[in-house]
């Protein structure tokens, strides 16, 4: 009795394990590092909130009690000086407190007549020397402004050192009035006070500040001291050094004070030629002094101030003015719209810009041509949006910024609208947005830009709006006092010579995402957020920014007005690094407790480790195709056996897959070979015989034991497969080339022969003569000699006809006199009578030149040039110069290509097949025994001599398969019977012209003499061409 089988035991895969030890302690140590996660998160961002607390309340107290020092030092001077002493005693004093505040960048004083005092401490800043161009051992700057017995103000600048020693005095006129001042104003109209300035730009040196001033107990003067705002960038630096975290000081108004980050840079204004100019015209400019001109408090990015810095569109287009007409302008800010044009009336401004001009003269001055202009608009809530006709407010409140010179038109042309006048855009955002109004006027950039500053959302700018789309002025120029008027007409010129890439450039920088429209400005939208919410005031907050989540701590700050506000931002990201950092701490300290664990499962883990190494070994058969060698894995583990058999399957499931698809490749293949060939039938065949010779000529080398083809060889079928599938491909960029440049038999030919028109051109003037010889025998000419008249132009017309039809053929060289005359032919004229601009297509009207009545026989016109659509490619080694145009179907052109039927462009897109060819195959993914198929099917048309095409390539880089594909190229296109522009080669001419070529190192001698030898012409000769090309015996 046959005893059965013992079928062999297999176990679960879990079994194997052995333990869960691993598995229950991973668990274990993962849970606790999530909780250990939890609370670090929780404890660092209760540090963080108590550090920010901290460094705010440091802040502002750095601030108050900065406030409060600048106060009493002004408070105290102003007691102690009297600035009318003749003897100076007011110096020292101005020295000891400048000693003694090192932080201070200036003490000074202004007279009600309009003298001035000032010394500049040298020290404050590092770069106020070299900006000041003061010498290491100057330590002070006085300077003095007064009047003079003449009427002339003089400021006397002295450089003095520590010990009051001057070493330097430079004697200039100004225009510097202390009395038109914001701080001599402001502190004259509040004289029990210490007032304190918004920020500007001080005289003397560029750089922004704020002053604090009073008047003196007699009214004589107001006493001031200046200090700087880098000082506050300083604090905020010095006190966030060691600081992962980013800190802001701003206003209210949006205006940031101070930050932590590096000022932007932004692009310079372009350099401008100085105007040419009359030598009275230099002379004038050169006698006046800085004019004081206008510079608003917010208008922007059109004219506006950030913290003392007038900037804007109009703002450097004054300056743009100033370089080329050499006027120096000083701009004047700190003051409203209203406050300025009362200043220019009184005469105490020289110039206001980016106004109107109105016929009421609420500006009284010369008015320059426009500078810019500016639409209307109005900014309304979303729900508004659909509003056209600001009647459409009746019973409504609409704001406008103060000062704006239509305002008296507007109350009286819409009496029921509450025009409510606002200082600037932030107000009129803020009514706005809290409800108290239902629109705000402006030029819609300005709008545009105030929702983009202050982060607003829904509300929109309408623009095209009545009245203001039809009845209001637009355009804003730049007015001059009277005795300014001299200037007006350089101002002009200057304007003109501003062209549109200078305007370009100012667009760019005041309108786009810049540098310029960044500066100072609240950079994250949380904050005005924040700022409106005073719970969310002294904690930490959790808001997406800029860089992203991140925590914001916001506080108010010093005690100035309008509000100040310090934000202190902390990317989320970097709190949860500093607990990843803690946590992989943790992690690394438990996986030393876990390694024993490892070595335990690693033992464990031993018999499947074993299985599946047999198993990767017989996977990298099947990676290697080599699926006949494939051996099942045995193992006692039944996931594993089940594995193997499943391996075994799939591999006999790709093998057949794998040959399925290669049938289908090579059938995609030939299929795009035969619809090249079958796109012509001039071309019929050519893709399906080149792989033949291409074939033979290989297996012959491969079979040759002769030099130099002994070590030919194809190392195995996917190698053979790879380069017959090149031969299928050879000419796929064909498919891009038109059939009527492939297969053009005539130089006119263009989907047709063009030769017809110009018979017909020919019938017209053979009709023009035969009437003209009828109206000559009507006007009494002898009948014989108008007979004879026509007889000899109609002869003349025969004869070049042929000749122009013999030129059409490309069968002879065309000579330069062949050339003289058909041009001389193609003068001729006739008259056309119909509309040649009807019954064309869109494209056709485009490329329509103008068109004269008189047409003449032959024509090379602007429309036979055709553009190319893209450019030419020079990637991939790509050689080849393109011409200028794509195609030129100019007659006279064509006619006179001097061989053959194709112009330069026809000859390039021809060529230009390789270039398809190469785009076509190298965009396609081959697998890796395909790889050189994009390589090996694009180089059958380069040389031994590197003068092929379209890389160039010489016999160094050329392989003995890309040479057979060029001989099986070359031979194939000789001798084939089904070409319009010749007729089949026989097969001695086809030798003899390869044998030229193989002297040229057109072809590799060698292989061509392989091919001869082995009678590969022949054998091919008899199967696919036509008894009478065969001329020759195989031992040719």
């Amino acid at each position: 009795m046959t005893q059965p089988k013992t079928k062999k035991q297999t176990f679960s895969i879990r079994v194997t394990i052995g333990s869960l030890l691993l598995l229950v302690t991973t668990l274990t140590a993962t849970l606790a590092l999530s909780i250990h996660y939890h609370f670090i998160y929780q404890t660092l961002e209760e540090h963080q909130l108590e550090e920010s607390s901290t460094v705010a309340e440091n802040v502002s107290d750095t601030m108050k009690e900065t406030d409060s020092r600048m106060r009493n030092i002004a408070f105290t001077l102003a007691q102690v000086i009297n600035p009318l002493d003749k003897n100076q005693q007011w110096l020292p004093a101005f020295l000891a407190t400048l000693e003694a505040t090192p932080e201070l960048y200036s003490v000074f004083f202004g007279t009600k007549n309009d003298d001035f005092y000032q010394i500049i401490n040298l020290d404050v800043e590092q770069t106020l020397r070299k900006s000041m161009d003061a010498q290491p051992d100057d330590r002070w700057v006085m300077v003095n402004v007064k009047q003079t017995e003449g009427g002339q103000r003089k400021k006397t600048v002295s450089f003095v050192s520590q010990d009051l020693k001057v070493r330097k005095t430079e004697e200039t006129l100004s225009g510097y009035f202390p009395s038109l001042r914001p701080w001599y104003r402001k502190a004259h109209a509040q004289a029990d006070k210490v007032i304190k300035t918004e920020p500007y730009i001080f005289s003397q040196v560029s750089v922004s500040g704020q002053t604090y001033a009073t008047q003196n107990a007699s009214g004589t003067a107001v006493i001031g001291i200046d200090v700087l705002l880098s000082t506050l960038a300083t604090i905020l630096n010095q006190t966030f050094e060691e600081q992962l975290s980013e800190a802001y000081v701003f206003r209210q108004t949006g205006e940031l004070l101070a930050d932590t980050h590096p000022t932007p840079q932004e692009k310079p204004l372009p350099t401008l030629p100085l105007l040419s100019m009359t030598e009275q015209e230099k002379a004038l400019i050169e006698r006046l002094g800085p004019l004081r001109v206008s510079n608003q408090r917010n208008w922007a990015p059109i004219d506006y101030s950030v913290l003392g810095e007038p900037r804007g569109y109009a703002i450097d287009m004054v300056k743009m003015i100033g370089q080329m007409t050499g006027i120096q302008w000083a701009f004047s800010n700190g003051l409203d719209w209203s406050e300025l044009v009362k200043q220019f009336n009184d005469e105490k401004l020289d110039a206001l810009h980016s106004l109107q001009y109105h016929k009421d003269g609420y500006a009284r001055g010369a008015f320059s041509d426009p500078i810019f202009s500016l639409p209307f608009g109005v900014l309304v809530p979303t729900s508004l949006s659909g509003v056209r006709d600001l009647a459409e407010f009746n019973g409504e409140s609409v704001a406008i910024l103060s000062g704006w010179s239509i305002i008296p038109k507007l109350k009286k042309a819409y009496p029921n609208i509450d025009v409510i006048e606002v200082s600037d855009s932030f107000e009129g955002l803020t009514l706005l947005k809290a409800g108290k109004i239902s629109g705000f006027i402006d030029s819609s950039a300005i709008l545009q830009h105030a929702v983009h500053q202050y982060f607003t959302d829904g509300v929109t700018v309408i623009e095209d709006i009545a009245p203001f789309n039809r009845e209001f002025e637009t355009k804003f120029h730049i007015a001059l006092n009277q005795r300014y008027t001299a200037l007006l007409p350089i101002i002009n010129r200057a304007i003109e010579k501003i062209n549109d890439t200078q305007k370009d450039f100012l667009l760019a920088k005041w309108f786009g995402d810049s540098a310029a429209t960044k500066h100072r400005v609240i950079p994250h939208a949380a904050f005005y957020d924040m700022m409106a919410s005073p719970s969310q005031q002294g904690k930490l907050v959790n808001a997406t920014t800029k860089s992203g989540d991140s925590y914001i701590y916001l506080q108010p700050v010093g005690s100035s007005s309008p509000s100040e506000f310090l934000a202190i931002t902390l990317p989320v990201s970097i709190l949860h690094n500093q607990v990843v950092r803690q946590v992989l701490y943790a992690t690394v300290i438990s996986a030393l407790i876990m390694l024993p664990m490892l070595w335990l499962a690693w033992l464990s883990g031993t018999p499947i480790i074993q299985a599946i190494r047999s198993l990767r070994k017989e996977t990298r058969k099947i990676q290697a195709r080599n699926y006949n060698e494939l051996q099942p894995v045995k193992s006692r583990i039944r996931e594993i056996s089940q594995l193997s058999t499943s391996v075994e399957e799939m591999a006999n499931q790709l093998q057949a897959h794998e040959k399925q698809q290669e049938a289908l490749l090579d059938s995609i293949v030939q299929l795009i070979a035969r619809a090249i060939d079958d796109k012509s039938p001039y071309t019929a065949g050519h893709c399906n015989r080149v792989p033949i010779i291409a074939m033979m000529l290989a297996e012959a080398a491969e079979a040759s034991t002769e030099p130099p083809f002994s070590d030919f060889r194809f190392n195995n079928e996917r190698e053979k497969r790879e380069f017959q599938m090149a031969a299928w491909l050879h000419d796929c960029g064909k498919i891009t080339v038109p059939e009527y440049i492939v297969d053009k038999g005539t130089k006119l030919e263009a989907n047709y022969n063009r030769l017809h028109e110009i018979r017909m051109r020919f019938e017209v003037l053979w009709r023009d003569i035969t009437i003209k010889g009828y109206m000559k025998r009507d006007n009494g000419e002898d009948e014989n000699q108008v007979l004879s008249w026509v007889k000899e132009q109609q002869a003349r017309l025969q004869e070049e006809f042929i000749f122009v039809a013999s030129l059409n053929t490309g069968d002879c060289p065309v000579s330069d006199d062949d050339i003289t005359k058909l041009k001389t032919i193609g003068a001729q004229t006739w008259c056309r009578k119909f509309d040649d601009t009807i019954g064309l297509s869109p494209v056709e009207k485009d490329r329509l030149s103008e068109s004269s009545i008189t047409q003449t026989l032959l024509k090379d016109l602007p429309e036979h040039k055709i553009p190319r659509f893209h450019p030419p490619c020079y990637d991939h080694g790509i050689t080849m110069q393109a011409p200028e145009y794509l195609s030129d179907h100019g007659e006279i052109y064509n006619l006179s290509i001097p061989r053959g039927t194709l112009t330069k462009e026809d000859r390039y897109r021809i060529n230009e097949h390789m270039v398809s060819g190469i785009k076509m195959l190298e965009s396609l993914p081959f697998p890796d025994d395909l790889k050189q198929v994009p390589r090996l099917a694009t180089t059958h048309h380069e040389t031994l001599a590197g003068k092929g095409y379209p890389r160039q390539l010489d016999e160094r880089e050329l392989s003995v398969k890309e040479r057979i594909l060029a001989i099986a190229d070359i031979f194939e296109a000789l001798t084939a019977a089904d070409r319009p522009y010749k007729k089949a080669f026989k097969l001695s001419k086809a030798i003899a012209i390869m044998e030229d070529m193989v002297v040229n190192k057109h072809i590799d001698g060698d292989l061509f003499t392989l091919f001869l030898n082995s009678g590969l012409h022949i054998s091919y000769a008899k199967q696919f061409l036509s008894p009478d090309q065969i001329d020759v015996e195989h031992d040719i």
